[in-house]
């Protein structure tokens, strides 16, 4: 096929530029000695994208892999787990990412009057939307759960780890309570949080964090703004200043995330100062990712591997989605919501129904009404299984000249 051809081509330049490699920088080789990973590369955590299958694949290749938990109960998360260790080698690195609930929930009371206005309005959109895709009147979404209910998820998560032994977690939207970080710690897990600003990584430092994951403006998928998350546009820093900033600011490694799509990128991150390098975006092509047909086509339908002249869809960071910032695909679901992104407060349960419309627009392959995550650099998606990406993008990092 034309896809197994080009991952030959890709291979085979691999091998005739051996000679030509530059080893990774030596902080960037020591974290991953430390980590026990054999590259300075981390699969991000991506929830309901990443499975047991593509964690498995990125690790056993070298890789940092980490599952997406979300809001996943106990049980559920418990058998991804085994399911992911079931199929590692023997020293494959594998962690697992957790929702921080104060940082995605937040108290109806707390609304102000256009904030309570703006949820009714964006719910009402999304169940006329849902009406259209069904042709028949949308039901009401489910409510949300309460802050304590939110809390004892994440207490089941916490305890998923513990019962699976779990020695890498990573925390979005802040970080938890000591009496959870410390259940952790107690059994010698290694804790990450994740950063938008250098002042929320000096935070995370203050709480303990033994590394930070700097999330550039161009990553894909929820921003993990904590301070101020309301104004979260200001947090919206490109990913080489910000592994500056931070990497000036703590004395803790430094994990780069945002547009990190080809190894010439890797290489650049790593000479900014970051010990590794977060992609995401760049493995939801990868046959090991479940990603939906639509996503998968309309990640590369354009750029990456020439397949389509015309111009890539825009990313966009919006409210509109979920209810917290993400950057996706700038489908006309977005576009519906627009108006409503300075108003709305900044939480998943400001948009119950968000999810019941994601649901139903990928049944129907619709999407113009779905959210299709991607990084601001989408658009050089390579169709390859993990592996072969993986050592693709090591060999790009050491050659000795960026790749674009």
């Amino acid at each position: 096929s034309k896809a197994a051809f080009k991952c030959l081509a890709v291979l085979l330049a691999i091998a005739n530029s051996n000679a030509r490699m530059r080893p990774f920088p030596s902080h960037a080789t020591a974290f991953a000695a430390r980590t026990g990973a054999k590259h300075p590369i981390v699969l991000a955590p991506m929830l309901a994208h990443t499975t047991p299958r593509l964690c498995a694949a990125a690790a056993n290749a070298g890789v940092v892999a980490f599952e997406g938990a979300g809001q996943l109960g106990k049980d559920v998360l418990v058998s991804r787990i085994r399911e992911t260790q079931a199929m590692l080698n023997a020293g494959a690195v594998f962690g697992v990412n957790l929702f921080v609930p104060s940082g995605f929930y937040t108290d109806p009371s707390s609304w102000t009057e256009p904030q309570a206005a703006a949820v009714e309005v964006a719910r009402e959109r999304y169940e006329g939307y849902l009406s259209e895709l069904s042709g028949e009147a949308a039901g009401t979404a489910a409510p949300s759960l309460s802050r304590e209910e939110h809390q004892a998820v994440f207490s089941g998560q916490v305890d998923a780890l513990l019962e699976t032994g779990v020695k890498l977690v990573s925390f979005h939207f802040g970080w938890p309570d000591a009496a959870e970080a410390g259940r952790l710690r107690e059994a010698g897990a290694t804790l990450q949080g994740c950063a938008t600003t250098v002042e929320e990584a000096r935070w995370l430092v203050d709480q303990g964090a033994d590394a930070i994951i700097a999330q550039g403006a161009e990553a894909g998928g929820h921003r993990g703004t904590f301070i101020d998350a309301q104004d979260y546009r200001r947090a919206l820093v490109e990913v080489v200043p910000l592994v500056r900033g931070i990497a000036d600011a703590v004395d803790v490694p430094v994990i780069a995330a945002g547009g990190i799509m080809r190894g010439g990128d890797i290489r650049a991150v790593l000479e900014a100062g970051a010990s590794a390098a977060q992609l995401g975006t760049a493995f939801l092509s990868c046959p090991e990712c479940g990603t939906s047909k639509m996503h998968r086509e309309a990640l590369l339908g354009y750029g990456g591997e020439g397949r389509d002249a015309s111009e890539p869809l825009p990313t966009v960071v919006t409210l509109g989605y979920t209810g917290k910032p993400a950057r996706g695909l700038q489908t006309d679901r977005a576009l519906r919501m627009a108006d409503l992104e300075g108003a709305l407060p900044n939480c998943f349960n400001g948009m119950l129904a968000g999810r019941t419309l994601q649901a139903a627009a990928l049944q129907q392959g619709r999407k113009d009404a779905a959210y299709l995550w991607a990084g601001s650099g989408y658009a050089r998606s390579r169709a390859m299984p993990a592996a072969a990406l993986v050592e693709t993008l090591v060999a790009e990092a050491q050659s000795s000249s960026r790749s674009d």
